[in-house]
């Protein structure tokens, strides 16, 4: 059935996908074209960038001013601005060029036809009010040039080509050295190094400090430095690489990250100092109130622009860390981790699909064993910190691989394995609403995030505020009620209808199941688990291009760092820097990832399924329209991802 499914899946999508290009409409990342750098005039910053850069003949591209008032590097917002190219010597006709997602960027697109010296002009008609009579004009020239070589992703690919085989042959070697027995999985902590690694007391110190540093650098940075927020360390490196890229570490080895994170490490260092017994009340030890606050981090991405302001982004880091502080006086461990991290239920869910493992070999050795170590602390630990009983745990959601208890248990009563991606979604025996719930809301706040940053969406969204009230319109700023019209669109898609859908698919698989019926809010917190895939597909997608296309950004900005508040010195800064991978590369990961992640998610589904139902045919009609809903989901993402999208988090 999951095949006859994926089949006719790829076969509709298969013209959409020839016809996808996956360009990316603008790029803050991108490198200055001027041959003469940003010119200055009447107290007004010009830069060219594109998108993707070099300019390449054939290639359809985006060309962008960069508008910065030159006292204080403060993006203008606004204005009106022409734009013209063409090759040298030839008449330039500006038009008007479009004002980007974020504040200051103004674009239009060019196909170059040909290599060679080529000409921009950019026309400021009006900046900030000011109107300029005649307007002011900025020529620069600039050279479109073949692209050679290999590029970022090339190397990349064959990096990791050669560390697979490396890891390959050193898999074989330790297989051979170390006996497992028939049928069992390869347990990890059977290697030396790797049991010596887990249950050193330093492994997180090490981990957390310099972190801890690097968040004081960017609180620091962010309240002091430039407020332009593509050349300020604190946005371009919590925004552009840490916010894009954490998402991938709870793919490959689950909550790993929470070793180092610098909020886990002062909510537990207060809670072991301040030392205080009691757990956070029950009604907050659920997933709603971590859920609540990443949806409204998401709303003041999108709303109030956080990523485009150093300022809010150390606002946000001191406010976390103070949080993290203030539950550690209060109670026990990492409650603060467990219950209340804006991310942690994200991290939660995503990690089940992790490929590793941590679980205990036996339930009976585990209950023989009266002391419990690994879970209340001894000697030799301090038990776990996120609250997790190993004899029952079968799933990553809290488990962070920190090691106490494996040093606690004087039993060796644990195996670190590899195992199915995404096993725990279909073969954990705890299945909650909340956990569902945040599965299904995320696949509905990835797609309308995606959708918000395609050129049209501001059209949509000004079509939609006409339905407002003429008194509403009338009496606020068209800034006001477009705002309450996107967030409506943000909140109320991802929030109420997305689960509804769902709900209903799960009305229809109840109904469906006939004499079989688990009723709507099991079957629905049963599949709501199959989604998980699907969310976490576009997640990876959404920011592999962010990373690709504008992690590349950060070397010039660590350079300036160390020039202006270092003794060091790490080079002049090159903001004439390309993406790491060309755009065709990123759309055709982007396309594998959602497609492979959906198989997964059919794969989920299916073995739900077929463990809920005993009569194999009401699993397969309980089935059917929850997967039809993914499909539906998955489609619609792939439509998203391949049209004309905004860069966000690079500027």
């Amino acid at each position: 059935m999951i095949g006859r499914l994926a089949g006719a899946f790829l076969l509709a999508l298969l013209p959409a996908m020839a016809a996808a290009h996956g360009e990316h409409e603008g790029h803050e990342g991108a490198p200055p074209l001027g041959s003469a750098g940003a010119v200055v005039v009447q107290g007004y910053e010009v830069e060219l960038l594109s998108h993707p850069s070099p300019l390449t003949p054939g290639a359809s591209a985006h060309v962008l001013a960069r508008v910065l008032r030159s006292t204080d590097h403060a993006p203008v917002m606004a204005g009106r601005v022409s734009i013209g190219f063409a090759p040298a010597g030839m008449a330039l006709e500006p038009e008007p060029a479009t004002e980007q997602t974020w504040a200051g960027h103004y674009a239009i697109a060019v196909s170059p036809r040909t290599v060679g010296a080529h000409q921009v002009r950019v026309v400021l008609a009006e900046l900030e009010g000011r109107r300029f009579e005649p307007p002011l004009v900025v020529d620069l020239p600039i050279t479109v040039a073949r692209a050679s070589g290999m590029g970022g992703a090339s190397w990349a690919a064959l990096a990791l080509v050669v560390g697979i085989g490396v890891l390959a042959v050193y898999a074989a070697r330790l297989r051979a050295r170390v006996h497992t027995p028939s049928g069992e999985s390869f347990d990890l902590l059977r290697v030396g190094w790797i049991r010596r690694l887990l249950t050193s007391r330093g492994l997180q110190p090490s981990l957390q400090i310099p972190l801890l540093v690097l968040m004081g650098v960017v609180v620091v940075l962010g309240f002091l430095d430039v407020p332009d927020a593509g050349r300020n360390l604190a946005t371009k490196l919590t925004w552009t690489i840490w916010w894009a890229g954490i998402i991938f570490t709870f793919v490959l080895a689950g909550r790993v990250w929470c070793l180092a994170c610098p909020f886990g490490a002062l909510n537990e260092w207060t809670a072991r100092l301040a030392a205080p017994r009691r757990r956070l009340p029950r009604p907050f030890r659920n997933l709603w109130w971590a859920t609540g606050m990443f949806v409204l981090l998401t709303w003041a991405d999108e709303q109030l622009g956080v990523v485009r302001s150093p300022r809010v982004t150390a606002a946000i880091v001191l406010f976390f860390a103070a949080a993290a502080v203030a539950v550690g006086l209060f109670y026990e461990r990492r409650s603060f981790c467990r219950h209340l991290c804006p991310i942690g239920g994200l991290i939660g869910i995503y990690s089940m699909t992790a490929p590793l493992e941590l679980r205990a070999k036996s339930a009976s050795v585990c209950g023989a064993d009266h002391d419990k170590t690994c879970f209340r602390g001894g000697p030799e630990s301090r038990g776990c910190p996120m609250f997790e009983f190993p004899a029952v745990m079968d799933r990553n959601n809290y488990c962070y691989l920190c090691g106490d208890c494996i040093t606690g248990c004087s039993r060796d009563n644990f195996v670190l394995r590899f195992r199915a991606l995404g096993k725990d979604l279909w073969a954990s025996g705890r299945r909650v609403l909340d956990e569902a719930y945040l599965a299904v809301a995320l696949v509905g706040l990835t797609l309308l995030v995606t959708a918000q940053m395609l050129s049209g969406w501001s059209g949509w969204v000004w079509a939609l505020s006409g339905a407002l009230p003429e008194w509403v319109r009338s009496t606020l700023k068209p800034v006001t009620y477009l705002g309450l019209v996107e967030s409506g669109l943000l909140l109320g898609g991802s929030l109420i209808i997305i689960p509804l859908l769902v709900l209903a698919g799960a009305a229809v698989a109840d109904r469906l199941a006939g004499g079989s019926a688990l009723g709507v809010r099991r079957t629905f917190v049963l599949f709501g688990y199959m989604f998980v895939p699907v969310g976490l597909a576009v997640h990876l997608a959404h920011n592999l291009a962010h990373l690709l296309l504008e992690g590349g950004g950060i070397v010039p900005v660590v350079q300036r760092v160390a020039v202006l508040y270092t003794p060091f010195f790490l080079g002049d800064p090159d903001w004439q820097r390309s993406p790491l991978a060309p755009e065709a590369v990123v759309a055709f990961l982007q396309v594998a990832i959602v497609i492979g992640f959906f198989l997964l998610s059919l794969t989920v589904g299916y073995r739900l399924s077929t463990s809920a139902y005993a009569d194999p045919r009401a699993a397969s009609r309980a089935f059917l329209p929850m997967a039809t809903l993914s499909c539906l989901f998955t489609a619609a993402a792939l439509v998203l991802l391949s049209q004309p999208m905004g860069m966000r988090h690079g500027m």
